[in-house]
């Protein structure tokens, strides 16, 4: 006997398998669209071709960095790069020329101040000759804004970020950006600062020259970024800007040895180290710019103004209830030797465990 409501279950049945049919089929399609418009990163052309990527190499060379702005996180360089496109994608490529090499670099901060020479004849570059390549020199942007975060004893990275721009579909066809040793067996991070001058006040400390992959919703690009790290004197910026802070806070947790007779001088002296203290502070934060966090040298500073008002409290509530002389604690120490600790020196003590603790956990943290 025919039931309505028997069929009704059966058409309902059938339509949630179709759903579930469409929903499979539209997600492998989906899948297969999202897996073609990813491109793997890899570093040289012999493992671009074996992974099925069609490689365009380039070979760049810094020559010289200079005018570097902590202030405008920016730095000016001048250097050489070359590219070889591969035949397969090179009828694609029209109009070569100054006006359009076919790549620009992406982290070029003045695109109306930045030249390029093109060389169309054979030229040679320290020890490698070029048939095609471009000089070039611009401003940059450093990139990555936490680099300062352990100033003023970070590494200073400065980045060149070369992106092609021909209007070719990179993603379908699997393009991607490596380094072109021409079958010799050189390293990226070596031709990179093989010859590079570094204004006066910086040590080269390491260079990389890497492929990497920026993706987008739906597509992927593949750029090539040159990584230069500078390094400043450890000791020439402790010199600089840790010595003077350590002479201040010596000064302002030796005050409380002073005897309460020295009331003026007491109280004057937090006051007169806090002013100091903001000066050099000034001093510090007037060549960087205003980050979003504090850096190891600020936290130091930090520190500092909270010990210049803990002494000013002190002295204040010393004057009105005589603590210098009250003991605190009593310590037996070797050789019959009884030492008692009043409620000054227990303060000063934890002024400088605390200086300790402050400076070791900001640097990891």
């Amino acid at each position: 006997m025919f039931n309505p409501r028997r069929l009704k279950y059966i058409f309902s049945f059938f339509l949630g398998l179709m759903l579930i049919l469409m929903c499979n089929g539209s997600y492998g399609l989906l899948a297969k669209i999202e897996n073609n418009n990813q491109i793997q990163s890899v570093q040289s052309v012999s493992d671009a071709r074996q992974a099925g990527l069609i490689p365009v190499g380039i070979w760049m060379e810094l020559e010289r960095i200079y005018d570097i702005s902590l202030k405008d996180s920016t730095f000016q360089a001048d250097g050489f790069i070359s590219i070889n496109f591969p035949k397969q994608i090179a009828a694609n490529v029209k109009n070569l020329g100054p006006e359009n090499p076919c790549f620009t670099f992406e982290n070029d901060v003045e695109r109306s101040q930045y030249s390029m020479l093109k060389y169309d004849q054979k030229v040679r570059k320290g020890e490698r000759a070029y048939e095609k390549g471009y000089e070039f020199s611009g401003k940059f942007a450093m990139g990555d804004a936490r680099q300062h975060r352990r100033s003023p004893f970070s590494d200073l990275h400065l980045k060149v970020i070369v992106s092609p721009i021909c209007n070719f579909d990179y993603s379908s066809r699997k393009i991607v950006l490596v380094f072109d040793d021409e079958g010799k067996k050189l390293k990226a991070a070596n031709v990179l600062a093989a010859n590079l001058e570094v204004p006066i006040g910086y040590n080269f400390s390491n260079s990389s020259l890497q492929a990497q992959i920026r993706k987008w919703p739906g597509i992927s690009y593949s750029w090539m970024v040159g990584d230069v790290v500078l390094r400043t004197s450890a000791w020439a910026s402790f010199f600089r800007w840790i010595m003077p802070l350590l002479v201040v806070m010596a000064i302002v947790i030796i005050a409380p040895s002073l005897g309460s007779s020295y009331f003026e001088a007491r109280i004057g002296i937090p006051s007169a180290s806090l002013l100091t203290l903001v000066f050099l502070h000034d001093a510090y934060r007037s060549d960087l710019p205003n980050f979003p966090y504090l850096t190891y040298l600020d936290r130091l500073y930090v520190y500092a103004y909270i010990v210049c008002l803990l002494m000013f409290v002190l002295f204040v509530l010393d004057a009105s209830h005589g603590w210098s002389n009250r003991p605190m604690l009593n310590i037996n120490l070797p050789f019959n030797i009884k030492q008692t600790i009043s409620f000054e020196q227990a303060v000063q003590c934890l002024c400088v465990v605390g200086l300790v603790l402050v400076a070791t956990i900001s640097w990891y943290v």
